[in-house]
């Protein structure tokens, strides 16, 4: 905490004399919080995320100052939860019909323009709707899968976020607020004392919290369907953007679908309906048991692969196969036509690891644990359609990238 700057507070005429208690010290014209309650306090705090995490409660992060807004982002992604970032809107919570009118429209803005419905509609209604969705990408992003008021609500600074917390108090929602020494303690449920100010001293707090909510929190992926698919979209579309770069929108549905198939097919063609019927081999087959499909996998990697370094980078695409001298033009060729094509020997090359991973897992894991071999097959697919597509974007993003 002493790293973190945890202990500093404000200037000692900007202070709350309700928060004395909590203040140790001055030193050179600030406040010192004590650090012996602020880890009591956060201790207690943990405690109450923990326990309330393990009923299923929804939690919202708030904390919308700059110095904040990176670390409650990654502190609520981490333990999916609920966020606002950018700027509180006045009646978020108290007038939540409205609130939730605007998430419907949230939703139906992004399914419109992952179907390309948008681009189907005139130059100027398409323009006002995405400066619409880019407006609540911004200010519901956050919260695009709450369905409901929080249970409880973390914020980061009291004096920032008094909007939001006098809603809270309105509705009798919990409150977890980090408190500095111009702060009222007496108006959150649990009160943190910390410096608000550092950033530091915000991710180590925000940390400790999230820790003890990810631990016991089940929520793990949205409720309803319509969530649930956006939850397995916006996955797919972390891996591209980890592999590809900045540029990996158009590649998503091609990654997606490459997963999709694998995954599905490995789970209903290999691990499952070989103990119940007999599937046909040869094209119909899984991925992994029959090569003619994954070189046909491959082949169609190898010509995304071909066509975005070209589409990218035009006929300069060429150029890498004379670097960094053309005396390897053969070499560079034949490696960069031959590497989307490993590929498929790399999924196929895990037919007997497969095999045996199916026949132990199937033989001795439910004799321990009942597990049923449904979720055996969907773990082993899982693992499989992952390293395929996670590859097959990381070529894609090495053609796109410079030499």
């Amino acid at each position: 905490m002493m790293e973190a700057g945890v202990h500093f507070g404000h200037d000692t005429r900007k202070w709350n004399p309700r928060m004395a208690p909590f203040i140790s010290a001055k030193r050179k014209g600030i406040h010192i919080t004590n650090l012996t309650k602020t880890a009591r306090f956060l201790s207690e705090a943990c405690d109450l995320a923990f326990d309330a995490a393990s009923k299923g409660k929804q939690f919202l992060i708030v904390g919308t100052k700059k110095k904040a807004a990176d670390s409650v982002t990654r502190a609520a992604i981490r333990a999916r939860c609920h966020y606002v970032n950018k700027k509180w809107l006045r009646g978020m919570l108290t007038n939540w019909y409205t609130t939730e009118t605007r998430l419907g429209k949230f939703r139906d803005l992004r399914t419109e323009q992952k179907t390309g419905k948008l681009n189907s509609l005139p130059k100027r209604d398409a323009a006002m709707l995405k400066r619409q969705l880019s407006h609540f990408e911004t200010y519901l992003g956050g919260i695009k899968y709450m369905t409901g008021l929080p249970d409880i609500v973390i914020i980061v600074d009291q004096q920032k976020e008094y909007t939001a917390l006098q809603e809270c108090i309105t509705l009798g929602i919990p409150t977890i607020c980090l408190i500095d020494t111009n702060c009222d303690p007496d108006l959150a449920d649990m009160s943190i004392p910390a410096n608000d100010d550092a950033i530091a001293s915000i991710r180590l707090i925000l940390n400790k919290l999230v820790f003890a909510i990810f631990v016991r929190n089940p929520q793990t992926i949205p409720t309803s369907g319509q969530n649930f698919f956006e939850y397995v979209l916006e996955f797919i579309r972390d891996v591209s953007k980890t592999q590809i770069g900045e540029e990996y929108g158009p590649w998503v549905p091609f990654i997606g679908t490459l997963f999709l198939f694998i995954f599905v097919s490995n789970w209903s063609g290999a691990l499952l309906p070989w103990k119940i019927i007999k599937l046909p081999h040869g094209e119909l087959a899984a991925p992994t048991n029959d090569i003619n499909t994954t070189v046909a996998l491959a082949l169609l990697t190898s010509v995304a692969y071909f066509y975005a370094g070209i589409s990218k980078k035009g006929l300069a695409y060429f150029g890498k196969y004379i670097q960094p001298t053309p005396i390897l033009l053969p070499i560079n060729i034949l490696e960069d036509f031959t590497k989307p094509l490993s590929l498929s020997f790399r999924l196929f090359g895990n037919i007997l690891a497969d095999e045996l991973v199916v026949v132990v897992l199937v033989s001795l894991v439910p004799l321990v644990v009942p597990i049923p071999v449904m979720f055996l097959g969907l773990f082993t697919s899982g693992i499989q359609a992952l390293i395929f597509a996670t590859l097959a974007a990381a070529y894609i993003g090495e053609s796109m990238n410079p030499f």
